[in-house]
């Protein structure tokens, strides 16, 4: 696609549109349309900041940088039960659910403060124990393979630092943490979202 046509394709977008491609999906996009966005982004009159979140998209991060930005996320409240007097962290719950010949099973990541996220892993420990083991055969194998990642994963939920769980979200919205690292109130609902 010659840049023209990139050009009058990002002229009919809407804000809020130009907003979601520069936060959260401008990876990988060539070098010469950051010019494009802002310039749309100056003429519209919108955040200057949006810019930055499509280039952090863009860059390579050591563990230590990937560090800092999750360090945004852990300072905020509990998006689950409000508390504000640990630090959030991140986990995976597995679950496995049968019936006879049907299983499903999967992961959900969950970001919140200790005890919401090791109720979350006893929640799913819990939902497999109960209803995993019902269906032939992937429920009998791989129910006690998730009850035991449930419990590994509780493991994570107390440490002091920023768990891979939580540095792999942190990397995966590096851009809207970017874009709003200094409006508590959007990386709120950056993290609630995570959690719906």
């Amino acid at each position: 696609m010659d840049i023209k046509r990139i050009e009058e394709n990002y002229q009919r977008m809407s804000d809020n549109e130009i907003i979601r491609i520069a936060t959260t999906d401008a990876r990988g996009l060539r070098p010469e349309v950051f010019g494009i966005i802002e310039n749309e982004i100056k003429k519209r009159n919108l955040d200057p900041n949006i810019l930055q979140g499509a280039i952090a998209q863009n860059k390579k991060y050591s563990l230590s940088e990937v560090e800092q930005y999750s360090k945004l996320l852990r300072d905020l409240p509990c998006p689950i039960c409000g508390n504000t007097h640990e630090k959030l962290n991140g986990t995976i719950s597995h679950t496995v659910k049968s019936f006879i010949i049907f299983t499903t099973y999967g992961t959900e990541p969950t970001i919140a403060c200790p005890d919401c996220l090791d109720k979350k892993n006893d929640d799913a420990i819990l939902s497999s124990a109960l209803l995993g083991w019902w269906g032939f055969p992937w429920g009998f194998f791989k129910t006690p393979i998730y009850i035991y990642r449930n419990y590994k994963a509780k493991k994570d939920n107390r440490l002091d630092t920023s768990n891979n769980t939580l540095l792999s979200y942190t990397l995966g919205n590096i851009g809207e943490i970017e874009t709003y690292k200094d409006n508590k109130e959007k990386l709120k609902d950056i993290i609630k979202r995570r959690n719906n």
